[in-house]
C-alpha cells in the first residue's frame, strides 16, 4: 500500500467537508490497518445506525443455520411462515394469484417481489397500510414477535412474480422471522450469541444502551431550501423510525434495523476477509462463505440491480458483487462485494486484495453514489 497516495483521502474528505459535519474512515490491507481516522464531531467510538449494512449480518445468521442443515435455500417460505402460501401479485393488469412460491433463497436475493411501505404502485401503497397495522399491533401486543409480524406483512401485494424481479423490499424482515422460527430463538438472541459474540461486536444491537447516548453520531439531513446539512426534524426521525433510539424497538429488523460502530464492523468485514473466520475461529466454513460472497442473479436480473445505480453489480445474499468492473468505470476487482446504508454508511471488501474500506456517517439519504466512489477509486489507486 502506497501510504502517500493512501493519503489522497484527507484531501478528498476535506473537499466533502461541507457534506459531512460527522464521519469515521478506515482502510485495512493485508491484515493491517492502513488508514484510520474519525472527521468532523463525530469520535472513534461513535455509534451508527447501519440501516442496510444490517442485512449482511443477517445473511450470516441465515448461513449458519443453512450449514448446520436446518434451513434450505430451496423450501417455500410458506413451510416456514404459512402466511406466505397464497401471496398475490399487483400487476399492471390487475391483482391475480401469484403462480410460484416466494423461496428462502428469494428472500436473500430481492427476488421476492416483496416491496417496502413508499414504494410506488399498488403494491407500496398496499403494504403502507399493512406495515403501519403491524406497528400498531406489535406495539398494542397484538403481535408478539418478527414471526407474527412477518405473517402480517403477508397481506400485502407483491411487486412481481417470485424469482422474475429484483427489488429492495422488506426481504430481511421476512428472512428474520424465519430465523427465530427455524432456530426456535428470538432474532436478536440468535444474532447475539452465534454473530456478534463471536466477532466481538459487544457494540452492535438493536438500541443504544442509556449509558452511551453520548456516543450516539448525530441524525443529519439536508434542507430543502438552503441544499446545506443541518440537524434531522422530528419528521425525519420518525420517517427512519428513530424517535427513541435508546428503547426496545417494536421490530428487531433484519433489514436496517442495527446500531454499530466502525470498529465492530470491522471485526465483520474481517471475518469475510479469512473466508468464514475471525482470531482463528470458524464462523462459518469456507464453502459456505464462497455461496454467501456470490452473485446469485442472471444477466437479465443484473439489469434491474443497474436501474438502481449499481452498473456493473450483481446482487446475492444480501451483497452487492462486481460482476463487472469496466461497466462500473472501476479500478478495483471484480467480485468485491460491499453494502450501503440509508445514512451513508459504506463498506467494501476485497478478498483478492485483502483489502477493507469502512465508512461511517449519519444523514439521511446518504451522499451521492460519485463520493463513495472517489473512496474507492483513492484507495484502489494506492494498493
Amino acid at each position: 500500500m502506497n501510504i502517500r497516495k493512501l493519503n489522497r483521502l484527507d484531501t478528498y474528505m476535506d473537499k466533502n467537508k461541507h457534506l459531512i459535519p460527522g464521519a469515521s474512515l478506515l482502510v485495512e490491507h493485508n491484515g493491517k490497518r492502513v488508514y484510520e481516522k474519525v472527521f468532523g464531531v463525530d469520535r472513534k467510538d461513535s455509534i451508527y445506525r447501519l440501516f442496510s449494512m444490517t442485512k449482511p449480518l443477517t445473511a450470516l445468521a441465515a448461513m449458519i443455520l443453512y450449514e448446520r442443515g436446518d434451513l434450505d435455500l430451496l423450501s417455500p417460505v410458506s413451510d416456514i411462515l404459512p402466511a406466505f402460501k397464497n401471496m398475490k401479485v399487483a400487476s399492471p393488469n390487475g391483482i391475480h394469484d401469484a403462480r410460484h412460491q416466494i423461496y428462502v433463497r428469494d428472500l436473500l436475493n430481492m427476488t421476492s417481489g416483496i416491496v417496502k411501505p413508499g414504494d410506488y404502485g399498488e403494491a407500496g401503497q398496499s403494504m403502507n397500510g399493512i406495515y403501519r397495522e403491524a406497528r400498531i399491533q406489535r406495539r398494542s401486543g397484538i403481535l408478539k414477535s418478527n414471526v407474527d409480524v412477518a405473517n402480517k406483512l403477508a397481506e400485502s401485494y407483491l411487486m412481481f412474480e417470485p424469482g422474475e424481479g429484483f427489488h429492495m423490499g422488506l426481504n430481511a424482515e421476512v428472512l428474520s422471522a424465519v430465523i427465530e422460527q427455524v432456530s426456535g430463538e428470538r432474532f436478536s438472541d440468535f444474532m447475539r450469541k452465534y454473530v456478534f459474540e463471536p466477532l466481538h461486536m459487544s457494540e452492535t444491537n438493536f438500541y443504544i444502551d442509556g449509558d452511551k447516548a453520548f456516543r450516539q453520531s448525530a441524525m443529519m439531513m439536508f434542507d430543502e431550501k438552503t441544499g446545506k446539512v443541518q440537524r434531522a426534524d422530528a419528521n425525519t426521525l420518525s420517517k427512519l423510525e428513530m424517535e427513541d433510539p435508546f428503547s426496545n424497538p417494536w421490530i428487531e429488523s433484519g433489514g436496517n434495523g442495527l446500531y454499530s460502530t466502525m470498529e465492530d464492523y470491522a471485526h465483520f468485514c474481517e471475518m469475510l476477509i479469512n473466508k468464514g473466520s475471525f482470531h482463528g475461529k470458524e464462523i462459518i466454513g469456507k464453502k459456505t462463505y464462497g455461496f454467501m460472497t456470490t452473485n446469485n442473479l442472471d444477466m437479465e436480473l443484473e439489469k434491474n440491480v443497474a436501474k438502481i445505480g449499481k452498473e456493473g453489480y450483481g446482487y446475492g445474499n444480501y451483497f452487492f458483487v462486481m460482476t463487472d468492473t469496466i461497466k462500473n468505470s472501476s479500478n478495483g476487482s471484480k467480485n468485491l462485494i460491499e453494502g450501503f446504508g440509508e445514512a451513508g454508511t459504506y463498506f467494501m471488501v476485497d478478498p483478492q486484495e485483502e483489502l477493507i474500506i469502512i465508512f461511517m456517517q449519519q444523514i439521511d439519504g446518504g451522499l451521492d453514489k460519485k463520493f463513495y466512489r472517489g473512496l474507492r477509486q483513492i484507495v484502489f489507486g494506492a494498493v
